[in-house]
């Protein structure tokens, strides 16, 4: 079991991130007692969960995703947050970028802000560029460099050193005492009212409401679109393993015992006879396809292989939960809940380039081995009954 657990914990964890640290569990916090011995060896991090709390300080880049994220240490390198709310209180030495529901700044950040939630407020980041949209937007620091905004109702308050450029398909709103030392550019359905006590070094453009869309703007609409595929990507993933986990208890334990109980020459072969099938199974079906007779068998199989692919895809995710709970919670049985974790954790590390997607493919081949052994152990036994 422990060879098995190894065996895929190196799979998980990113091969280009030699010396990173990779923590998953449904509620984690990331604190002192968390970090390896030799701190000097430690690059980057990585988390996931449900709820995610970081709590000692991060060496270089922090990655973490969950549905509730608070990190409240420093963060000596680049930040990349995801959940649906979102906390930082701790200073940030790089860029920090975060997407989610509910998003909160009150750290200052070093390099630049790239943010877009339901909610995006910025109390303290001063960051040198940014770049935020969401349904409403508070940039209540300032900022080192031009800023971007867009949303249904912005503020803005505080310093900004560069030029300002916001898209309210609202309203606009200035707190008394701002400072813009270089213009202010807006587009809303109706012109702000400017406190005296409000200071434009570069002059104030009202462009009225047509949001006719620059290439900035489009290419922050591309960026908006992304994270929102990215939401959706991570919903349907949880959503197909969840109901896989909860409708087909048998099946998901048999295939988690198929892979975890065995040794790890097992896990090998069943590893090549998952890649086997999916390289060689779209020939067989070319093949059957050049013959009249084959054409309606070809149709089918490939109806049958798409599902194969998808399940596999599901159940990759399923047996990182399955390791997780028989490693940290000591449980045989894999629950709906492990499922959803597991499907998470997955499609984080799928985000990695190239490395995330061949991790992700190793592991779609090795559940697509193990439902083949199961799916050929029930057919078998069912015809030695009859």
């Amino acid at each position: 079991m422990k060879r098995i657990a190894l065996v895929v914990a190196l799979m998980v964890v990113p091969f280009g991130a030699v010396a990173a640290t990779a923590s998953a569990a449904r509620d984690l916090v990331f604190s002192t007692s968390s970090m390896p011995a030799k701190r000097a060896a430690i690059q980057n991090i990585y988390l996931a969960g449900e709820s995610v709390s970081v709590a000692a300080p991060a060496p270089a880049d922090l990655s973490v995703a969950g549905g509730s994220v608070s990190v409240s240490a420093p963060v000596m390198g680049d930040l990349a947050a995801l959940g649906g709310s979102v906390s930082l209180r701790g200073a940030v030495q790089g860029d920090a970028r975060m997407l989610g529901g509910n998003l909160l700044v009150e750290a200052p950040v070093a390099g630049d802000l790239a943010v877009l939630g339901a909610s995006v407020d910025d109390r303290a980041s001063d960051a040198k560029d940014i770049l935020a949209a969401g349904g409403s937007v508070h940039l209540g620091s300032g900022s080192r460099g031009p800023v971007s905004v867009y949303g249904g109702e912005i503020s803005l308050a505080g310093t900004f050193d560069g030029d300002v450029r916001a898209v309210a398909l609202d309203k606009l709103v200035l707190a008394p005492g701002t400072v813009i030392h270089g213009s202010l550019q807006y587009e809303a359905s109706e012109a702000a009212t400017i406190p005296d006590s409000v200071q434009v070094d570069g002059g104030v453009r009202y462009t009225g409401s047509t949001f006719l869309p620059t290439a900035r703007e489009a290419q922050a609409f591309v960026m908006a679109g992304i994270g929102i595929l990215f939401l959706v990507r991570i919903l349907g993933a949880l959503i197909i393993a969840g109901l896989f986990a909860g409708l087909f208890p048998k099946l998901t334990n048999d295939v988690a015992q198929e892979v975890l109980d065995r040794p790890a020459r097992h896990v090998l072969a069943l590893m090549l006879l998952g890649l086997g099938i999916i390289v060689f199974a779209p020939a067989l079906m070319v093949l059957l396809a050049l013959t009249f007779v084959g054409i309606g068998l070809a149709f089918i199989l490939g109806a049958a292989y798409l599902l194969l692919l998808l399940v596999s895809f599901a159940y990759a995710g399923i047996l990182i939960g399955a390791i997780f709970a028989r490693v940290f919670m000591k449980r045989q049985e894999v629950s709906w809940h492990d499922a959803l974790f597991g499907m998470l954790v997955l499609v984080v590390i799928g985000s990695v380039p190239v490395l995330g997607g061949l991790v992700t493919a190793l592991l779609a081949c090795l559940s697509m081995g193990a439902l083949a052994v199961r799916f050929r152990d029930v057919a078998f036994s069912r015809a030695d009954q009859v």
